[in-house]
């Protein structure tokens, strides 16, 4: 398995496998949690019971601290040939603030590019104004959502 030093900490990331699926479903769902968000609409977290079938012409990765612990995942979803879908973003909360979210957005901006997309779009709640302000920050503009769900009532969109 391939490792990727992120500059300036003391993480790395690397590729999600199946065997990932328990430990990458904990952490999302818990940190959906600390948000007040539901896992339970089946049409938001469907991906994640088959990872390498559903990303394969895209990317899933994981990152990790210091010890080897999971702390955070990150995927490009291919939509189709000029379009991806940047999801689920997350990260444990003793990790946030420290340069990882943008080192995750930048990285998988490079990879849709690598892959010869042209655009990318997200989902997201309202209530993760920091992820928000991250995807702003790095030149994502609002726009309508295309498939509001229970937890998704804000999406972005970036043209590559």
């Amino acid at each position: 398995m391939t490792k990727v030093f992120i500059p300036n900490s003391s993480f790395y990331s690397q590729p999600a496998t199946q065997q990932d699926i328990p430990r990458i479903k904990a952490i999302i769902f818990s940190v959906l949690a600390d948000y007040g968000l539901m896992p339970d609409d089946p049409s938001l977290d469907y991906d994640l019971d088959d990872i390498e079938g559903h990303y394969k012409n895209g990317y899933f990765g994981l990152i990790f601290n210091a010890e080897d612990v999971m702390v955070g995942t990150f995927a490009l979803y291919r939509m189709h040939a000029e379009l991806a879908e940047i999801r689920k973003m997350y990260l444990l909360p003793e990790t946030r603030r420290q340069g990882l979210g943008t080192w995750m957005i930048n990285f998988l901006i490079q990879k849709a590019v690598d892959l010869g997309f042209k655009r990318l779009e997200l989902d997201t709640a309202s209530v993760l104004t920091e992820a928000m302000q991250l995807y702003e920050k790095v030149g994502f503009q609002a726009m309508p959502p295309q498939k509001e769900g229970s937890r998704c009532n804000r999406a972005y969109f970036l043209e590559i």
